[in-house]
């Protein structure tokens, strides 16, 4: 691998000078996540699915009940082809109860812990902070905003706050905005925040989207090039944000749509609508549509911004793309790479953790120990919208 010379002007770049990390105790597994699939949706899903079809013709016929056999199968899935072997979540016992969680905790109270950690790490104060930028594709609330939330829980008083709603981009769009207040002048300090509740927002009685998503909470202090300057941390040499308009991912958590759809369907008498219907409120994705729209889309996106920088994966010593599966890894890496990359050029932590949106390559970052002073990271993220972001940062 290549090793590039920093450019001159890396030198007023931005840095990450701390990065923290909030993972909630609650272990959801994979057989937990089948347990709470509704019988009949999941005989249909089963019964549907290629992959599993072909397990279930490996069985013996007398080997258990149907729908034992059936959610046994369906966890096989969630780790062989998906790639998730559990979850960290705020509450499993809500969850596998099939009621609300009683525990006051949301995605601004995971949020806040992880900044507090950051900001730790980084060796400054909350008082130091300008400004909190928190991307979350689950907020407690439409408004007041998550960000302002976390910045009072952390008791950055000197700060200003305001939410990203990029879907599982928000982080990488979160550091593009700071990096360019950092460079304007507009700030000189800024905390970017990915937190995310989304088990609050899946329908676990469908198995087609119940299996993919986690709780997590996750940070980073970005200073500018002066205040870093001495510190241990991430040059961000460059980010790229794009999007482009599709349905194909949405949910119906908190938007007008859903409520003036969901209110028609009542008076219709209708108490439960179709997965993706517009008075549902979970979490929806067609994904084979997001497969062949995406996988390719990643891969220029990550291309552009390398060339922009004349230079090539090889010269890449570290990859972190978002977190949403096995598959969409494995795609990605057949374009890009023509092969599946070395384990030690690209941090996963999809299995341990699920696919938790915003926080996915936050998190990578904030559990990277490998990379040494010179090395390029490159991240990738991709999301509802669709959104896609990608950063080329330089270990400092």
């Amino acid at each position: 691998m290549a090793t590039s010379v920093p450019t001159p002007a890396e030198a007023t770049a931005p840095v990450i000078t701390g990065t923290g990390r909030c993972l909630p105790d609650d272990v959801l597994s994979n057989d937990d996540v089948a347990v709470m699939a509704d019988p009949a949706r999941l005989d249909a899903w089963v019964t549907a699915s290629t992959w599993c079809k072909a397990r279930l013709a490996e069985e013996p016929a007398s080997r258990g009940s149907p729908d034992a056999l059936h959610r046994r199968i369906f966890a096989e899935y969630m780790e062989r082809r998906i790639g998730i072997r559990t979850r960290r979540v705020i509450d499993r016992a809500a969850l596998l109860a099939g009621r609300p969680s009683s525990r006051d905790v949301h995605a601004a109270d995971l949020g806040a812990v992880a900044a507090r950690e950051a900001l730790d790490r980084a060796g400054v104060s909350a008082q130091d902070v300008d400004v909190v930028v928190v991307g979350t594709s689950t907020p407690g609330r439409i408004y007041p905003a998550t960000a302002v939330q976390v910045q009072s829980l952390i008791g950055a008083e000197r700060a200003y706050a305001f939410d990203v709603s990029a879907a599982c981009s928000s982080f990488v769009y979160g550091l593009e905005l700071v990096r360019g207040l950092l460079r304007s002048g507009a700030a000189r300090r800024a905390l970017v925040v990915a937190a995310e509740y989304f088990t609050a927002g899946v329908d676990y009685r469908d198995p087609t989207f119940s299996y993919f998503f986690g709780d997590a909470g996750a940070a980073a202090v970005v200073e500018a090039a002066d205040l870093a300057r001495g510190k241990p941390g991430w040059r961000v040499v460059d980010v790229r944000c794009r999007s482009q308009w599709s349905r194909n991912i949405r949910t119906g958590l908190g938007g007008t749509e859903t409520l003036v759809a969901a209110r028609a369907a009542a008076a219709r008498g209708e108490t439960d609508p179709a997965p993706g219907d517009a008075a549902s409120p979970w979490f929806f994705q067609n994904g084979p549509s997001v497969y062949r729209d995406v996988v390719p889309l990643v891969a220029r996106e990550t291309l552009a911004l390398l060339e922009g920088h004349r230079l090539t994966p090889d010269d890449v010593r570290l990859f972190l793309f978002h977190q949403a599966s096995a598959l969409m890894l494995d795609g990605i890496q057949e374009r890009l790479f023509g092969a599946p990359l070395a384990p030690e050029r690209i941090v996963v932590n999809l299995e341990r953790y699920g696919n938790t949106s915003s926080c996915g390559v936050a998190l990578g970052l904030a559990e990277e120990k490998t990379a040494r002073p010179g090395d390029l990271a490159c991240l990738a993220t991709f999301g509802a919208g669709y959104t896609l972001g990608t950063a080329l940062l330089r270990k400092v």
